[in-house]
């Protein structure tokens, strides 16, 4: 059990069928929540009679967590997983793909997996005989998306074979990389929260904003990134922004596009001798 750090309750929707009310109180014991049966009460009332502050909804389609004070909500859903795969089928040009030089066979670590978008075009490029695990490390976040890449329908299928092959984990990347093996995986990706949201950005990143971890990448992290993968380390980062001098100091290439508001930074792997 990954307990969350939240107090967190767990229902259906108005009325759930009994399945659904099983897979809610399973998933309550999995992440240390309470389970609420709902029958007629609306979400207020349900984190009123429970005391907690975010309430995680099973439904027939998807799941979905919703914030008592915002009262924003999170489903999954890879729309930009679904543009960008679209146009990487048709040899569109993508910076992640770029970035990561991603061979069938290799294995991926994504550390920041938020919607899985950048997890599924790297499974999409490893095919079915590489791997990709997605870190994610707010447990009921976590759910979401495992449950969403699960079942979630994607065209063209190929898409969807790929993001079926993404390996959710609860866990925060900084423990997971401390106890990773050398050299354990081909690449190691972040794509952390940057400290304010780009202009013209998805409105949908806003509940991850608010629902997800958004500590700073640490210059301990990157050094246990750059032991772990075998090849390189790719970091997301706004353009206009450099990354803290002494990760900064580690890049070795960058990758962008004229009119993009992102870089791909790349650095080698302690693997290379470089520390």
């Amino acid at each position: 059990m990954t307990q969350s750090a939240i107090p967190l309750c767990v229902t259906t929707g108005v009325k759930g069928r009994p399945d659904l009310q099983e897979r809610a109180r399973a998933l309550a014991h999995e992440l240390g929540g309470v389970y609420y049966p709902r029958e007629k009460d609306n979400i207020p009332e349900v984190l009123a009679a429970t005391g907690a502050k975010r309430a995680l909804v099973v439904t027939h389609t998807k799941l979905v967590l919703r914030d008592g004070d915002s009262e924003f909500e999170y489903s999954f859903h890879p729309n930009l997983a679904m543009l960008r795969g679209y146009n990487v089928t048709r040899g569109w040009r993508d910076l992640y793909v770029e970035a990561a030089a991603l061979q069938p066979g290799e294995s991926v670590l994504d550390c920041t997996l938020g919607f899985a978008g950048e997890a599924t075009l790297a499974a999409l490029m490893v095919g079915e005989t590489g791997k990709v695990v997605g870190l994610e490390s707010v447990p009921e976040l976590a759910a979401v998306t495992r449950d969403g890449v699960s079942r979630f329908d994607l065209e063209p299928k190929i898409l969807e074979e790929a993001m079926r092959r993404v390996h959710v984990v609860t866990a925060s990347y900084r423990d997971y990389l401390r106890e990773a093996p050398d050299a354990s995986f081909d690449l190691v990706y972040f794509d952390p929260f940057f400290d304010e949201r780009l202009p013209g950005s998805e409105n949908s990143v806003s509940p991850l904003a608010l629902f997800g971890n958004t500590e700073p990448l640490d210059t301990a992290s990157i050094h246990e990134a750059r032991r772990v993968a075998r090849r390189r380390v790719v970091i997301k980062h706004p353009r206009r922004d450099a990354l803290p001098p002494e990760i900064e100091s580690l890049v070795e290439e960058s990758v962008t596009g004229r009119k993009s508001r992102v870089v791909y930074k790349i650095l080698p792997p302690l693997a290379a001798g470089l520390t």
